[in-house]
C-alpha cells in the first residue's frame, strides 16, 4: 500500500528486516502459463502416421447415396481441411476384387502436391466383391513392419513409413503409428488359421466356408500384436515404436459391431460407431488425437534460483523448487539455507558454508540445512534430492473439510482409508477397491504395495510451480506454509523440514487419481498453485490462498493453532454465489484498511482473477467481454464475507467499461496517511488502467465507491497489448505539477513466446486530491502518450498525460517496477527460440533477461551501469543484460545496516540495487523521504 502522508523518518536499526525486505515485501511476480518457456513442442510437429483399410466390398454399393460414395465426400471433406494436412498418411482398400488397392507409399497431406494425388486416390475407390478383413489387417500391419514385406498384386513393395530408402526416418521415432480400419460388413473370405507360428483362438463370432476360416478368426491375434510389438527393436530408438488400432462400424450391427468393437480393443484404440452424418466429425477426431499425442523427448532445463518466490527469516531463506516433466504431475521440493548480503551480492550456502549457486544462478548442489548427508550429491543440482522432500516418507496427517468439524485436524476430516466419510463419489472413482487404493497411497500408508510400474508416494512432494513460502511464527516452532500441484497446503516444521500437516480441499480429492495415474501431458495437473497472504485479525493467524489455473476459489484457514487449524471459508465462483464473475484465482489478496458503510474494517481486497478464454485472444478485442475475472471483489478478512463487489454489471458498484480480466494484484493507496485505503487501482488484460475511489463519507450506500478507466492504451493502437503486471504508484509534486505516475509494462504470460512488441508505459493521473466526473472523464488513449522509444522527453510538461518505451527483440515485461530516486526498475524477458537435434526434440526456451532504469519525467537512463559518472546519461543508458537465463525476478532495494560516529547501528548508510542476486547499483549516504505530506498554503 502506498501512503502519501508526509514525514521524515530518522534512521534506525533494520538489519534484518532489511534483508527481508529483499525478497519478502515485493509480491510474487504475476505470471501465467510460463510453463511454455520449460517444455516446448518443436516449431514444426511431428506428422503422425494413418494407414486407413478401408472396405471396398459390394455392400459398399447400398444406399442412397451409397456407402461408397458417402466415404468420399466424408474423406474429401476432412483432407480439403488444411488443419488436417499434418498427417503421413496411406490408403489401402480390400475386396475379393480389389487385391489391396492402395494410394502408393505414405505421404504427408500438406506437402507440394500430396494433397491432391491423395485426393485422386479416395476418388479411386470401388464397391464390389467380398470383405476379406482379417487379411486387409495383416497386410496393413506388414506395411508398417521393418521386418516384414507389403507386397501388391503387381509385386510392388511398399516401405514402413518408419524407414527411409531402407535407413530408418529418425525423425519418425517419436510419430504415433495408427491403422484406421472401416468396415460395413461381416468378414468373410478368410484363410488364417495361425498367426506368427501360433494357432488363433477358435473361439468366433462367425462360420467359415467350405475352404475358408470363420471370418474373425485371427483378428485379435494380428490387433494384439500391432499394439504390442516394437516395429523398431534394436535399433536404439526409446521406448516401443508400436500399431494402434481403431476401428470404424460403417452402418454395422449385431456381431459385426462387435467384431470390430473387439479388434479396436485388442489393438489399443478407439471404436467409431459412424454412419453418414458422425462419418466427418469421428474421422476427424481420429487424426486430431493422433496429432496431439506425439511421443516428444523433453528435456527439463533447469530452472535458475528465483528471489521472488523466496521467503525469509532472519538469516535463512526457504526456497521453493520443481522439476518439469512430460507427465501431468510435476514434482517439487523445498529447501532451506543460510542468506548472506555482502558488498557485491547475495549469497546462499548449505552448512560448513557450501555455496550453492553457481554463476548463472542455477544451484549446483542438492545440499542445504535439511540435507547435508550423502543422501545429497554437493556437485549436483537435482531440486528433488534432499530438501522437505527427503523426509516425506511416514504416514502422513493429511486432512480434508467434510463440514462437521472446523477443526482440520480432527478425526472427521482425516484423509485416510479408515474414514469412511470419504466416499468413492468424493474420490470420483468407481469401486471401493480403487478408493482404498488411492487413500493409502496418497497417505503414505505401508497397506500400499508398490510396484515399478505403480510407485509409491513416499519421497514426493507436490510443485511449488508458482506459490510461495510464507513462514508464520508460533513459541512451538516456526512453520513454513507453501500450496503445491499436490492440490495441498503443506505445513512444514522450519527447522526440522518435516510435514507437519497437510490440507486438500475437499473439491480436489479426486485429482489424487490424476496424480497417481500421472499420464503424459504437456499440461501439468496445478492443484494449488494459486497466491497466498498471510494476516492477522486481533489475536487470530490468518491465511487465504487462491487457486491460479488450478481452480476458481480462495481458501481462508484459520491458523493460530500451531498443530490444529481451522476451516474459515470457501470464496467460490458458484454461479449462486455473490462471487459468479471470480475467475481464475491469480490475485493475491491484500490485507488493509477500508472505511464500509461509514466504519473502517480489516478486508481483504483482490482483483477478479484470469478467464482461460484470453488464452487464444490475440490480440485483445476492445469489444471483448470476459465471461470471469473482471471484478474487484472486497471481502471481510475474518471470514470472507463479500463487503463489495466492483464489475460491469450485477455488483454492488457497476462500471460498465469493467469488460476485461483482472489476474494481477492491485494497487492501493492511502491518501491522507491514516491507514485507511481511499483508491485503488487495477490492471486488466485490456490494457486498461481502472482506477476505484472509496469516499470517507458514513452513507451506508454502495455510491460511496465510484470508478472508471484512466487510461486504455489500446485505444486507436494498431497493435493491442495486455497488462499481467500489478500497477506500481509513485507520487510526483515539482514546479506546482503533481500526479501520481502509474507504471507498468506490458506482456502476455499466456504466450510468453509470442512476437508483440510490447512496452513499458508512465502513466499520469493528475487528479490526486479528488474523484473525477467518471461521466465526463476522458480516458487516456494511446494518442495522448509520447512515444520516448527512440528520443527521450523533453521534460516537465503539464500537457503531457505520460510516455511509454517500445522493447526490442519480443521482450516482455512481467516484473513488478520500483521506484526510487525518482527512477523506475523493472526487469524484461526475450525468449530464444532453441532449434532442437530432431523433430522429436521438445525444449526447454529458458531465454534471458534485462534489467532497465529509467527516468521517472523523460524515459531517458537513470543510471551508468557499468559504475561510471562521467558521460551524461542517454536512452542507451536504459538496460542491461543480466547474467541469469530464465525469467528474471523483480528487481530489489536493500538498505544494508552500518554504524555511526557513535557506534550504533543505522539504515541508509548506503542503498543497493539488487537484481539475479548481485549488486547493480548502489546510491550514497543521504536523508531520503520515506513518507510525506504536501502542505498547501491559504
Amino acid at each position: 500500500m502506498i501512503r502519501m502522508k508526509p514525514t521524515l523518518k530518522h534512521r534506525h536499526s533494520l538489519s534484518a528486516l532489511a534483508l527481508t525486505s529483499l525478497f519478502a515485501f515485493t509480491s510474487p511476480t504475476a505470471l501465467s502459463d510460463d510453463i511454455e518457456v520449460y517444455l516446448q513442442e518443436p516449431p514444426d510437429p511431428v506428422p503422425p502416421n494413418i494407414l486407413f483399410v478401408l472396405d471396398e466390398s459390394g455392400s459398399m454399393g447400398w444406399n442412397t447415396p451409397t456407402r461408397r460414395d458417402q466415404l468420399v465426400t466424408a474423406l474429401t471433406a476432412v483432407f480439403n481441411d488444411d488443419a488436417m494436412g499434418n498427417v503421413n498418411t496411406a490408403l489401402l482398400g480390400y475386396s475379393t476384387r480389389g487385391n489391396f488397392a492402395h494410394s502408393g507409399a505414405f505421404k504427408v497431406i500438406s506437402e507440394g502436391s500430396n494433397q491432391g494425388s491423395f485426393l485422386t486416390q479416395i476418388n479411386n475407390l470401388t464397391a464390389d466383391g467380398g470383405t476379406p478383413t482379417v487379411a486387409a489387417l495383416n497386410a496393413a500391419v506388414n506395411w508398417f513392419r521393418t521386418d516384414a514385406t507389403f507386397t501388391d498384386a503387381n509385386n510392388l513393395t511398399l516401405e514402413s513409413p518408419l524407414e527411409e530408402d531402407g535407413v530408418r526416418a529418425e525423425d519418425m521415432r517419436c510419430a504415433p503409428n495408427h491403422i484406421v480400419l472401416l468396415s460395413d460388413g461381416q468378414p468373410n473370405s478368410n484363410y488364417f488359421s495361425a498367426y506368427n507360428g501360433n494357432q488363433c483362438n477358435t473361439s468366433t463370432l462367425f462360420s467359415g466356408g467350405r475352404r475358408t476360416q470363420p471370418g474373425d478368426r485371427c483378428a485379435y491375434e494380428i490387433a494384439s500384436h500391432a499394439n504390442t510389438i516394437d516395429l523398431m527393436e534394436g535399433t536404439g530408438w526409446d521406448g516401443d515404436q508400436n500399431i494402434t488400432v481403431s476401428t470404424m462400424g460403417f452402418y454395422t450391427s449385431g456381431d459385426t459391431r462387435t467384431f470390430l468393437e473387439r479388434v479396436a480393443e485388442f489393438g489399443g484404440g478407439t471404436y467409431y460407431d459412424s454412419d453418414g452424418g458422425s462419418l466427418v466429425q469421428d474421422l476427424t477426431d481420429i487424426i486430431t488425437s493422433a496429432q496431439t499425442n506425439i511421443d516428444y523427448a523433453y528435456n527439463a532445463p533447469t530452472i535458475p534460483f528465483n528471489s521472488d518466490n523466496a521467503a525469509v527469516s532472519g538469516d535463512e531463506i526457504y526456497v521453493p523448487m520443481f522439476l518439469p516433466e512430460d507427465r501431468t504431475f510435476w514434482k517439487g521440493n523445498l529447501k532451506k539455507y543460510t542468506i548472506t548480503v555482502t558488498e557485491e551480492d547475495v549469497v546462499l550456502t548449505a552448512l560448513n558454508n557450501e555455496r550453492v549457486l553457481n554463476e548463472a544462478q542455477e544451484f549446483q548442489s542438492t545440499r542445504d540445512l535439511f540435507c547435508d548427508d550423502d543422501a545429497c550429491d554437493p556437485d549436483e543440482g537435482y531440486p528433488l534430492a534432499g530438501g522437505v522432500a527427503q523426509d516425506m516418507t511416514e504416514v502422513r496427517n493429511l486432512y480434508t473439510y467434510l463440514g462437521s468439524d472446523p477443526v482440520l485436524t480432527s478425526a472427521a476430516n482425516r484423509v485416510r482409508n479408515s474414514n469412511t466419510a470419504i466416499t468413492t463419489s468424493m474420490l470420483g472413482v468407481a469401486t471401493d477397491e480403487l478408493r482404498t487404493e488411492l487413500l493409502n497411497w496418497v497417505t503414505r500408508d505401508p497397506a500400499y504395495v508398490a510396484t515399478e510400474d505403480d510407485p509409491s508416494h513416499s519421497g514426493v512432494m507436490g510443485a511449488p510451480i508458482h506459490t510461495q513460502p510464507i513462514l508464520v511464527s508460533y513459541s512451538g516452532g516456526d512453520v513454513v506454509l507453501i500450496p503445491t500441484s499436490e492440490g495441498v497446503l503443506e505445513a512444514i516444521d522450519a527447522r526440522l523440514g518435516e510435514e507437519l500437516w497437510a490440507f486438500m480441499p475437499q473439491d480436489l480429492l479426486p485429482g489424487i487419481n490424476t496424480i497417481k495415474n500421472n499420464d503424459a501431458s504437456s499440461i501439468p495437473y496445478y492443484g494449488l498453485d494459486g497466491p497466498m497472504t498471510y494476516y492477522e485479525v486481533g489475536n487470530e493467524k490468518m491465511v487465504i490462498f487462491g487457486m491460479r489455473r488450478g481452480g476458481r476459489k480462495y481458501h481462508i484457514i484459520n491458523v493460530t493453532e500451531r498443530l490444529a487449524p481451522e476451516y474459515v471459508a470457501e470464496i467460490s465462483s458458484d454461479a449462486s454465489s455473490h462471487f459468479s464473475k471470480l475467475g481464475q484465482t491469480w490475485s493475491k489478496p491484500l490485507f488493509v484498511k477500508m472505511e464500509i458503510g461509514g466504519t473502517v474494517r480489516e478486508v481483504l481486497v483482490f482483483g477478479g482473477g484470469y478467464d482461460p478464454d484470453q488464452d487464444d485472444a490475440t490480440p485483445p478485442d476492445p469489444s471483448y467481454s470476459d465471461d470471469e475475472g473482471n471484478a474487484i471483489f472486497i471481502v471481510d478478512a475474518e471470514d470472507g464475507t463479500l463487503l463489495r463487489s466492483i464489475s460491469d454489471t450485477g455488483a454492488n458498484v457497476n462500471i460498465p467499461e469493467m469488460t476485461f480480466a483482472i489476474p494481477s494484484d492491485l494497487a492501493t493507496v492511502d491518501l491522507n496517511g491514516n491507514a485507511v485505503v481511499e483508491r485503488i487501482y487495477a490492471s486488466d488484460v485490456g490494457g486498461r488502467i481502472i482506477r476505484i475511489d472509496l469516499d470517507d463519507d458514513e452513507n451506508d450506500n454502495s455510491n460511496t465507491i465510484t470508478g472508471g478507466i484512466i487510461a486504455d492504451i489500446n485505444d486507436g493502437a494498431s497493435v493491442h497489448r495486455k497488462f499481467f503486471n500489478t500497477p506500481q504508484i509513485g507520487y510526483f509534486s515539482k514546479s506546482g505539477i503533481q500526479f501520481l505516475a502509474i507504471l507498468i509494462g506490458t506482456g502476455d504470460i499466456a504466450n510468453p513466446l509470442g512476437d508483440v512488441t510490447d512496452r513499458f508505459y508512465m502513466i499520469k493521473d493528475t487528479a490526486l486530491w479528488y474523484t473525477p466526473d467518471w461521466n465526463t472523464y476522458d480516458a487516456i488513449a494511446h494518442s495522448d502518450f509520447v512515444d520516448a522509444s527512440d528520443t527521450a522527453v523533453a521534460g516537465l510538461d503539464p500537457e503531457n498525460r505520460g510516455w511509454y518505451i517500445d522493447f526490442s527483440n519480443s521482450e516482455k515485461s512481467f516484473s513488478k517496477a520500483i521506484l526510487y530516486d525518482y527512477a523506475i526498475f523493472f526487469t524484461t524477458y526475450s525468449a530464444d527460440t532453441v532449434e532442437p537435434d530432431s523433430l522429436c526434440e521438445a525444449v526447454g526456451t529458458i531465454g534471458t533477461g534485462r534489467i532497465y532504469g529509467l527516468n521517472l519525467l523523460t524515459a531517458n537512463g537513470a543510471i551508468h551501469w557499468d559504475g561510471s559518472s562521467e558521460n551524461p546519461l542517454t536512452i542507451s543508458d536504459r538496460s542491461s543484460q543480466l547474467e541469469l537465463q530464465g525469467i528474471p525476478p523483480s528487481p530489489q532495494l536493500l538498505f544494508p545496516g552500518g554504524t555511526d560516529d557513535q557506534g550504533n547501528t543505522i539504515i541508509g548508510k548506503k542503498i543497493f540495487l539488487f537484481s539475479d542476486l548481485k549488486k547493480k547499483h548502489e546510491w550514497s549516504d543521504r536523508f531520503r523521504p520515506i513518507y510525506w505530506e504536501e502542505v498547501i498554503d491559504e
